[in-house]
């Protein structure tokens, strides 16, 4: 398996697109998948169609971004492309689901059908040895867990993994789009599955601990993903009490300390976006009522950055794909903290080739979650 990693700037979407393709090794039709993320500096519909012309072969699918990443480090106002080959060891298929805020479920018989055609059977139990589907949302609906409880109804194996982000749009929170040979829509979902000999695994980086300080959320409105009570408080004041700071400091301190799911030994982050003036809690991620969330804390990001790599090489030694899932709000806490730099030289350090983009939210299987980088890996 080769991944080539392309990237431009150039505005005009003749000239970005002829960019990308001139910089590629192989014949357009030798690609089995291309997987693109844009800035929404482009037009992303005329991308989507280019693209789809150029590789009429191949799976394209993308997603607009909020931040690009390539091996030349974090960067925005550009488009990076994936360009996958694997010729009689993996084959792809994608599948657009429109209107995922609305009624994605009339959506079944063609996510069937998509998975089948590469001779992944989702009624197997036993499917996820072989295959797993890449994910891209539409980031502004609310509307991951959704499209998540759709697949895993229809995917019988408990262990078949979907990895994938949220579309961004550069934090602009007015549109974000994904695409699927050429046919685009902001308010859907792309499901590429993929089935391959190689060896393959879905890594979940936190830089997040737990701090042993837990607070129930007491009154929720889940569709608005609104706090409007924490252990029967109000949640700017519960917040600030609970982490021993003044309120005035409590919005600066979100980003430092989110919200945790705990299922077992692993840690679901959720984000916090801030309070309002009646100090109540918005967050990015759907919770429950009455659910019990752990205030988190960070660690140290260059270790566990290092210690994801190293793992990842123990695991599967001569990667020759590897998809980086960010949350924007790691991209923002990275700048914030002077550690970008440091955290794509270790990739850079560790890993062969990568790419991958800024995200409104991850997805690792069953759960969507913030703050969290998704690493897709693939063997050579």
């Amino acid at each position: 398996m080769t991944q080539e990693v392309v990237q431009t700037k150039r505005k005009a979407a003749e000239d970005a697109v002829s960019e990308l393709c001139s910089k590629l090794r192989k014949n357009a039709s030798e690609y089995g998948a291309i997987i693109f993320f844009a800035s929404t500096d482009f037009d992303f519909e005329k991308i989507s169609e280019l693209l789809h012309q150029k590789f009429p072969k191949a799976e394209v699918i993308g997603s607009s971004s909020s931040g690009e990443i390539t091996r030349d480090g974090f960067t925005n106002h550009s488009i990076v492309l994936n360009a996958i080959s694997d010729p009689g060891s993996t084959s792809f298929k994608g599948v657009l689901i429109d209107d995922v805020d609305e009624f994605p479920a009339i959506h079944s018989r063609k996510i069937e059908q998509a998975a089948s055609s590469i001779g992944v059977q989702l009624s197997s139990q036993s499917c996820s040895r072989n295959a797993f589907a890449i994910s891209l949302i539409c980031g502004l609906l609310t509307a991951e867990e959704g499209v998540l409880s759709l697949l895993y109804s229809i995917i019988k194996d408990p262990d078949f993994m979907v990895a994938g982000g949220s579309a961004g749009d550069d934090l602009k929170f007015k549109a974000t789009y994904v695409s699927h040979n050429g046919v685009c829509s902001s308010h859907g979902a792309v499901v590429l599955f993929v089935r391959t000999s190689r060896k393959f695994k879905i890594y979940k980086e936190n830089i997040f601990q737990q701090s042993g300080k837990s607070v129930v959320l007491t009154d929720v409105d889940a569709e608005k993903h609104l706090i409007s009570s924490i252990d029967k408080k109000n949640p700017l004041k519960r917040y600030a009490e609970v982490l021993g700071i003044s309120e005035k400091e409590t919005n600066d301190a979100l980003l430092d300390h989110p919200f945790g799911r705990v299922f077992g030994d692993e840690v679901f982050i959720a984000s916090l976006v801030n309070f309002d003036s009646q100090g109540r809690l918005l967050m990015y991620a759907r919770v429950l009522p009455n659910s019990s969330q752990e205030i988190l804390e960070p660690m140290d990001a260059k270790a566990i950055t290092e210690e994801t790599c190293k793992k990842i090489l123990q695991e599967i030694p001569r990667p020759g794909c590897i998809i980086l899932f960010n949350c924007i709000l790691r991209t923002v806490g990275f700048q914030k903290n002077g550690l970008q730099e440091a955290v794509n030289g270790l990739w850079k350090k560790y890993l062969p080739v990568y790419s991958g983009f800024s995200t409104y939210g991850e997805q690792f299987g069953h759960i969507n979650s913030n703050q969290t980088l998704v690493a897709l890996v693939m063997g050579e």
